[in-house]
């Protein structure tokens, strides 16, 4: 079982500068959970999470990023190198790779372990849940379930007139072009942008059936997380490396390859937010029945 990572000091979790590239889609991703929680998972999480007025559920959603320069150890947490060839239309999950089996561990063994952990006081509970709330964003990306030049880090291409990797174009420059975002945005900027496309999904999906029929297995986490990686990793074939390295290395993505992935992108988000929420609602269940119990169990024993 992957360990959580000791527990930063206040000053750095509530005031440390947010180093993170992709902060728009995480923030977005935690918004759209808010729409979607319970009464109980609002109260669940809130009581989860550090009580400070200038930090909210989109700061706690990027804290995963923050913090892998200072422990490196956690950053194989954040993907999965799975071993396909989506060049060649082969996109697959067979079976969990090799590193999500070693202490190394993977972001499928990464969600399983901090779920376990979050309800477990043995355990730092706040960090568990801020990891999660980074982690089902990143499973939704589909080259973070992709071992293929390390999930795309190394392909370089060339998107409105820039040159970057193709990673970081998923991460950031798409999602940003999609929101009509042209600079890097400062903080308050980035929350700004994130819930207003956090509200624009809401709307968009107001009619769509969302939590009820999502997997909520949080006693067996793997079910529903090898399930959602497989859905994501498949992505790499049917849109990202679809049109080949020639036309990654020589066109500008920011035309044709940019519409065909922006409704992909932004489907992904919605997926990761609503699934995130029903995970949280999930987790406020199983914690009433766990103090119920305890309770009761109180009660016989005074008898």
């Amino acid at each position: 079982m992957v360990s959580g990572v000791a527990i930063l000091s206040v000053w750095y979790l509530l005031c440390g500068p947010t180093l993170g590239w992709g902060d728009v889609g995480h923030r977005t991703v935690a918004y759209l959970a808010e729409y979607y929680l319970t009464e109980q998972g609002t109260k669940f999480l809130n009581n989860l999470l550090p009580q400070n007025k200038q930090f909210d559920i989109s700061d706690a959603a990027t804290w995963a990023d923050e913090i892998k320069r200072k422990h490196p150890e956690t950053k194989p947490w954040h993907y999965v190198d799975v071993k396909d060839d989506p060049l060649r239309n082969t996109c697959n999950i067979s079976s969990l790779p090799q590193d999500c089996k070693s202490t190394k561990g993977c972001i499928i063994s990464a969600i399983e372990d901090m779920t376990v952990q979050v309800n477990d006081d043995s355990f730092n509970q706040t960090e568990a849940i801020m990891f999660l709330l980074h982690f089902f964003g990143d499973l939704h990306m589909p080259l973070h379930v992709e071992g293929y030049e390390e999930g795309g880090n190394k392909v370089m291409v060339c998107f409105d007139g820039h040159k970057d990797n193709l990673h970081s174009i998923w991460d950031t420059d798409m999602p940003h072009k999609i929101n009509g975002i042209k600079h890097r945005l400062k903080h308050n900027d980035e929350k700004v942008a994130s819930l207003k496309w956090a509200k624009h999904l809401v709307q968009k999906n107001i009619h769509r059936p969302t939590t009820a029929v999502e997997c909520a297995d949080v006693t067996n986490p793997q079910t529903c997380v090898k399930q959602w990686a497989e859905e994501t990793n498949r992505l790499n074939c049917a849109v990202v490396f679809k049109k080949g390295l020639p036309y990654l290395n020589g066109e500008d993505l920011a035309g044709e390859y940019y519409d065909d992935a922006a409704p992909v992108i932004a489907e992904q988000i919605f997926k990761a937010g609503v699934r995130l929420a029903t995970w949280i609602n999930a987790l406020a269940e199983k914690s009433r029945a766990k103090t119920a119990l305890v309770v009761q169990g109180d009660r016989m024993r005074d008898l």
